[in-house]
């Protein structure tokens, strides 16, 4: 893994006020998120002190508050009051409530158009085989502050007096783009093995560095993640081609072995060599194009998989969704075939290549072309320019016949196989010559059938 960026400014500033119970300086929160969450959830703050017990935000929501992200996703709050009790505190305030955490602590609620998650502090452990928690309560927030996943998600802000709770350091570690466990970080992916994916992710979504005793944890700790259903890795690598800039999460799944793993092509030979296939990580790659996570994983392993179906094939033993594998296929077909039609014409597509590529990849050839820049192989500027007049000039008409296989049912007097074999035909003399009107291509058939005849 590469050096520790330097940080922005505000993540700087927050180095001025870190620590554990602390309360907030006026600076390190926006103005308009305090009143926002006071507006939203003050009222039921009130309501938890009033009774007796403990309000904190927590999680996600904090860390981002103090990167000035603002409040774009639900509300997630822990208390030392028990699931029953929540549900008692929140029947007063709430719209809607909905209990079917409860067994794990957690109380659901919505008051007009928010949306809040209230959870009793947790102490849980996990069995060997399973990710299934056995959830122990816990009147301490440190407690369950030290079984999150990393120190800049193990922060809480208790309301109503704005104190930050930061035991582990995690306002540091975010000043200092460092990502950490509260706790030892084996015992924490052991646990619960989706957190080495979750790793990668805020590697690139926050530009965070992970520690070495991270990165050997995830390393060691890695065959975990077969306990861990196919469905659910591939929502955690969804999220992470989802980013603006993943690269930096997909270079710390190579860096820990972890890519191999779920991707047999980037696997080490069994002598520790690497693989004929195997290349370097397209971190950059990544990067440069658009954030479709179709696109994204046609790039990720188009250099490892000789062919689209074998990409489609790591994508299935994955479980990804098939419209995702479908488009990895098609952007990937479309680039053989690109390459193809360049191979034959001496790196200039000629009109009838051209023609070819626009009747039958026009949906992926976009994606195609920009895979092949993102891999260092761009189309030569001509063979760009002779697509683009062809797709604006022809692209509409190529993609549809003039005549249909009932008008050459009636025109030929034939039906069955002979219909399809006389659409196909017109296809290649349309492809050919160009777009054809209905006259023409009557009159080809008809010149086509006679000869067929003969």
């Amino acid at each position: 893994m590469g050096q520790t960026p330097a940080r922005t400014s505000r993540a700087g500033s927050l180095l001025r006020n870190g620590g554990h119970g602390h309360q907030l300086e006026s600076s390190a929160l926006d103005a308009e998120d305090r009143r926002e969450l006071t507006e939203r959830v003050g009222s039921l703050a009130e309501r938890f002190g009033a009774a007796g017990h403990r309000f904190y935000l927590v999680g996600g929501l904090v860390r981002d508050l103090l990167l000035g992200h603002g409040i774009d996703a639900d509300i997630d709050i822990t208390t030392d009051a028990l699931p029953n009790r929540i549900a008692e505190l929140t029947a007063g305030w709430a719209d809607v409530i909905w209990d079917q955490g409860r067994e794990f602590g957690t109380i659901g609620a919505r008051r007009g158009d928010t949306t809040v998650e209230i959870t009793t502090h947790r102490a849980e452990s996990y069995d060997q085989d399973s990710r299934k928690p056995h959830v122990r309560f816990s009147d301490d927030i440190t407690i369950d502050l030290s079984r999150r996943d990393f120190t800049v998600n193990a922060m809480a802000i208790e309301l109503p007096g704005w104190t930050l709770l930061d035991p582990f350091g995690g306002r540091t570690d975010l000043a200092s783009g460092v990502l950490r466990t509260p706790s030892e970080p084996v015992g924490l992916f052991s646990d619960d093995p989706l957190r080495m994916l979750r790793a990668a992710r805020f590697c690139a979504r926050l530009d965070l560095e992970p520690t070495p005793d991270l990165v050997a944890a995830v390393r060691s700790t890695r065959p975990r993640l077969n306990i861990v259903s196919k469905e659910r890795i591939a929502g955690e690598l969804t999220k992470l081609l989802e980013l603006p800039r993943p690269s930096a999460g997909v270079a710390f799944l190579e860096h820990t072995g972890l890519l191999g793993d779920l991707l047999p092509p980037w696997s080490v030979a069994p002598d520790g060599a690497h693989g004929a296939a195997r290349l370097e990580v397209p971190t950059a790659a990544l990067d440069a194009v658009d954030a479709e996570v179709g696109l994204r994983w046609a790039v990720l392993l188009g250099p490892v998989c000789s062919t689209a179906d074998r990409a489609a094939a790591c994508l299935a033993a994955l479980r990804i969704r098939k419209h995702t594998i479908g488009r990895v296929t098609a952007i990937l077909g479309t680039v053989a075939a690109l390459e193809a039609a360049l191979e034959d014409a001496g790196r200039t597509v000629p009109p009838t290549s051209a023609r070819r590529l626009v009747a039958r990849h026009a949906d992926a050839l976009t994606a195609a072309a920009s895979a092949l820049t993102a891999w260092g192989q761009p189309l030569p500027p001509a063979s760009v320019a002779v697509l683009r007049e062809i797709e604006a000039t022809e692209g509409e008409a190529l993609r549809k016949l003039p005549v249909d296989g009932h008008r050459v049912m009636t025109l030929l007097d034939c039906s069955g196989p002979m219909v399809g074999e006389a659409l196909s035909w017109l296809t290649g003399q349309q492809i050919e010559r160009g777009p054809l009107d209905e006259a023409t291509a009557c009159e080809l058939l008809t010149d086509w059938v006679s000869r067929r005849d003969c």
